[in-house]
């Protein structure tokens, strides 16, 4: 079968061939039905454009990367989701979104992120938790490839996040307003975990969110009482309430920083242990995944916007390929406690 090229198109639509790649990069003037007539041409002849030889003539991709430690965890699935209703919803029909993981291996990042930068594989990146070295980030702006990072900060890169001290410490209070006194907190790793290379500063924001509420109603902080995770998993929840009714620990809430499926694996246990909750033990968790509010009982939780960051990140990163003089942004979205019965 016959390759269908850009000039086929020009002549199908009886334009000239220019026309035809001002419509697929939405560039240049014409009139709506000039553009109409050219995208059915399109769609009806299957022509899609050669992207290598376009970025071998432009030097540009056309595409935006998203770089994550795993595909697959409900976190990040959450955030790439608004990404891609956000590409969808723009239709300019000339960027991509490749996405890449690293496995949480330092070595993987690094060869990632050089694969993307040498080998022309993006015009913009999207880092989630993420964080490059310093050297690498100098090579991105020398080539002038902006680099948005969502729940981290790097020099020179753009910045999305949720104000995790807030989120844990209007959670806390809520636990201490409804009369909770022994409260455990169940947080992330204080080093790297299994998603993120580095410290992720979200498990410090959160740790110092609790402790300063605690403290702010006059109650002492018990060392004994603070857990942590590194695969954010269900098991790692059931373990950790395992240990609490093992050891007889004195607690009446756990605010279960560390995401809503720990929080699911604590719920689990607690039924296996003939532990109630809320009336023994009341929960809240953090993230509001799908799943939260149909658990049993349904989950008290911190709801991150995970969709708008995913949506604000991308604009962000459009902006700055438009606007190369950008200024650095730094936007911090907020959560909401959402109350349902843990507690």
């Amino acid at each position: 079968m016959k390759k269908i090229t850009i000039r086929d198109v020009a002549r199908a639509a009886k334009v000239s061939y220019v026309t035809v790649s001002n419509v697929i990069n939405d560039t240049g003037r014409m009139s709506e039905k000039t553009k109409s007539r050219v995208k059915q041409i399109i769609k009806k002849l299957n022509f899609y454009p050669d992207l290598s030889a376009r970025t071998l003539a432009s030097g540009k991709s056309d595409a935006i990367a998203f770089v994550s430690s795993y595909l697959s965890s409900p976190f990040v699935i959450s955030v790439l989701s608004g990404v891609e209703r956000r590409l969808f919803e723009i239709d300019k029909f000339k960027h991509s979104l490749a996405h890449y993981a690293t496995r949480g291996l330092q070595e993987i990042k690094d060869e990632t992120l050089r694969n993307i930068l040498y080998g022309k594989k993006a015009d913009a990146v999207i880092l989630l938790t993420i964080k490059p070295g310093a050297r690498m980030m100098k090579e991105f702006r020398d080539r002038n490839i902006p680099v948005v990072l969502i729940e981290n900060k790097a020099a020179g890169a753009h910045t999305v996040s949720i104000d995790n001290y807030k989120g844990s410490y209007d959670a806390v209070e809520y636990l201490i307003k409804s009369g909770k006194k022994k409260i455990a907190l169940v947080n992330g790793p204080a080093g790297p975990s299994a998603y993120d290379e580095e410290e992720n500063p979200a498990v410090k924001d959160r740790e110092r969110g609790y402790m300063d509420a605690l403290t702010a109603h006059g109650m002492e902080l018990d060392r004994k009482k603070l857990f942590s995770v590194v695969y954010f998993n269900q098991e790692e929840g059931s373990r950790i309430m395992r240990i609490i009714k093992e050891t007889a620990l004195d607690i009446d809430a756990i605010f279960c920083a560390a995401g809503d499926m720990v929080s699911l694996g604590i719920i689990m246990q607690a039924k296996k242990s003939g532990i109630k909750i809320p009336q023994d033990i009341a929960l809240i968790g953090y993230d509001d995944i799908s799943v939260a509010s149909i658990m049993t009982p349904a989950l008290t939780t911190v709801r991150q916007p995970l969709d708008e960051i995913g949506k604000v990140a991308f604009d962000l990163a459009l902006q700055t390929l438009e606007n190369k003089n950008m200024k650095l942004q730094q936007i911090i979205l907020q959560p909401q406690l959402i109350i349902r019965e843990s507690a």
